[in-house]
């Protein structure tokens, strides 16, 4: 089969997105599928290059003045550049990622060409109205987001996302069909074996228990709740926090980190690369995070698959992946006592923490990603009829 996959994000703009493509995207061309791409490119100018191995059509963007990382089409030629590239590569199915302006003028273009089109759901919009501070504009700025959404996918014939809590979400506001997916994870590389002896040294961490967060430093990831939990745990627990990844909110963060006076017990590694990732998961003993807005959590699933018990927020689509007191714990959003509880007890009881260890490993074989691309390689069967 021909699979064009289409997105308004992609490498090196890094987000659930790309990571999605880019691990179905090589293992179905693995099985014999051909594979191409459609996003923005990272000029003014069309592109055309392999990523991941991956046939990678960039059509013109611009940057998002501030938020660089994020780029947006010109919109200018944008359909019949579409149209080309459709038309040279004959896929047998398209697979949108969003509802954004690429993938918004694929499904219109498409309505001529008549090719089986599905669509995936990433997208919450508390991941952009979380820098709205007014109640009213939030509301009024997700009413835009979901009609646009509801557009879009109501025009093509199946809309996945990766979680029940996803489909409750979307569901409402569609009238075709939905079906949670998971995402999944690369169990090979994410694995609870392996040295990390070196992994420390490289990034200055001390020779005690690591609580550890992945993700965005954004707002919407609450990280500031996790400080003040770790802020009173380390007066009677020895270890430290380390968080891995970078964003918009690193200054306010690390300047509340030394208001706290817990600068020796936090370390920002920044950006880790990829064959870092899973040792430093590794070397860690516990996962934390805080977002309230997640439609699954990458990072929660590598952080399973490396072997770790799990304190999250009550809230989205996490308690599908954290059962509470069997590989971690749950708590209500602003429950610092809780947070404070859960960290001190997965680092000081060894016996829980084997326990829930065990535990997590066995929750996320579900989500194997050789599983789900078994999944998917049978949808764009049935649905490229």
């Amino acid at each position: 089969m021909r699979i064009l996959y289409v997105s308004d994000s992609y490498y090196p703009h890094i987000n659930g997105v790309y990571y999605f493509v880019c691990r179905v995207g090589p293992l179905l061309q693995g099985k014999g599928h051909e594979i191409a791409v459609i996003a923005p490119s990272e000029r003014m100018s069309s592109t055309f290059k392999k990523v991941d191995g991956l046939d990678v059509y960039g059509l013109p963007s611009m940057s998002v003045i501030f938020y660089p990382s994020v780029r947006v089409p010109v919109p200018f030629g944008l359909k019949k550049k579409i149209r080309k590239i459709i038309i040279d590569f004959k896929p047998d199915i398209i697979h949108i990622q969003d509802h954004f302006p690429i993938c918004k003028a694929v499904v219109s273009v498409n309505r001529k060409l008549k090719i089986p089109i599905m669509g995936t759901n990433h997208f919450m919009p508390e991941n952009i109205t979380v820098f709205l501070r007014r109640q009213y504009w939030k509301k009024r700025l997700e009413h835009f987001l979901w009609k646009g959404f509801s557009k879009v996918f109501n025009q093509v014939r199946l809309v996945t996302t990766p979680t029940e809590y996803g489909v409750s979400l979307i569901r409402p506001r569609l009238k075709v069909d939905t079906m949670a997916i998971s995402s999944g994870i690369d169990l090979v590389t994410f694995n609870p074996s392996g040295n990390t002896q070196t992994i420390r040294a490289k990034y200055g961490l001390p020779d005690k228990p690591i609580l550890i967060y992945v993700g965005r430093l954004d707002p919407e990831k609450h990280i500031e709740e996790i400080l003040e939990a770790v802020a009173i745990a380390v007066k009677t627990i020895d270890f430290c926090f380390v968080i891995v990844g970078k964003g918009t909110s690193k200054p306010a963060l690390q300047q509340r980190v030394q208001k706290l006076g817990i600068t020796e017990n936090v370390f920002f590694t920044g950006f880790v690369p990829d064959e870092d990732l899973p040792v430093i998961y590794r070397a860690s003993r516990c996962f934390i995070i805080a977002s309230i807005a997640e439609l699954l959590s990458l990072t929660t699933l590598q952080a399973m698959a490396s072997g770790l018990p799990v304190i999250a927020v009550h809230a989205g689509a996490l308690p599908e992946l954290v059962k509470d007191g069997m590989n971690g714990y749950l708590y209500t959003e602003g429950d610092i006592p809780a947070i404070v509880k859960g960290i001190g007890d997965i680092i000081t009881r060894d016996d829980l923490y084997q326990g829930m260890r065990a535990k997590t490993l066995e929750l996320v074989q579900r989500h194997n990603i050789h599983t789900i691309v078994d999944t998917f390689e049978k949808i764009y069967r049935q649905r490229s009829l």
